[in-house]
């Protein structure tokens, strides 16, 4: 019953009818409190056809579960799927597995994180008049610096290990407001990434508090002594 009543469910069913067709559904299936990603095509003649997205292995890093997180995710794969069957004429698997290599590749084997960052710059950029000095005074660096840590050998393995190094080069006091941006800045590009091809490796850990830290407090300069 909670499958129907969740609005993200609802909107998320919405979205991929209206951008795929009618026949496209999504669910959760599966044991467990983590479930797996069922995409189910129905076609005109009544047959349907179902596959998983993401990895089957819920112990695999890049497994995308049926959580409101995922679905940005799970509309994006969808309809690239989509458009592969009706230009290409691909059965579903067939499309899903031209997607997945699209998505891991860009032209140097590589996922062009360079690329995600110019379209995540448009993204902020557009959505005001001040976006762009919003963006030059706010975004700019610590982006910069985050995509040479993605872009140099040897690689962080996710989002986790990205903000590590992060941390390691540019990060300043623990607790600081400084580190706190950077970040929290990191953090958004991630996610941003995530919904846009990356793999679910790269999403930042829910809680930041542990990589932005506490600021140490010194409590000599308010002993009093009363000897």
């Amino acid at each position: 019953m909670a499958d129907k009543s969740a609005k993200w469910i609802t909107a998320l069913r919405d979205r991929i009818r209206r951008q795929c067709g009618d026949g496209w559904m999504v669910r959760g299936v599966g044991d467990g409190l983590l479930q797996r990603v069922q995409l189910t095509v129905r076609f005109d003649d009544g047959t349907r056809t179902s596959i998983i997205l993401g990895p089957k292995a819920k112990t695999d890093p890049d497994f995308v579960p049926w959580v409101a997180t995922s679905a940005d995710w799970i509309l994006k794969i969808s309809t690239e799927i989509s458009e592969l069957m009706k230009d290409q004429g691909k059965g579903l698997t067939d499309a899903y597995e031209l997607v997945k290599q699209r998505n891991e590749s860009g032209a140097d084997g590589e996922f062009d994180w360079k690329r995600l960052l110019k379209k995540f710059k448009s993204h902020k950029t557009s959505k005001s008049k001040n976006g762009a000095r919003v963006w030059n005074r706010n975004y700019r660096t610590p982006l910069a610096r985050t995509v040479v840590i993605l872009t140099s050998q040897p690689e962080p393995s996710s989002g986790y290990t990205l903000l590590k190094a992060l941390i390691e080069r540019h990060g300043g006091e623990p607790g600081s407001t400084s580190r706190r941006l950077r970040i929290q800045y990191a953090a958004e590009f991630l996610r941003f990434a995530f919904k846009h091809g990356a793999n679910r490796r790269w999403l930042p850990p829910e809680d930041l508090k542990t990589l932005i830290g506490e600021k140490n407090v010194d409590f000599t300069q308010n002993n009093v002594n009363t000897v």
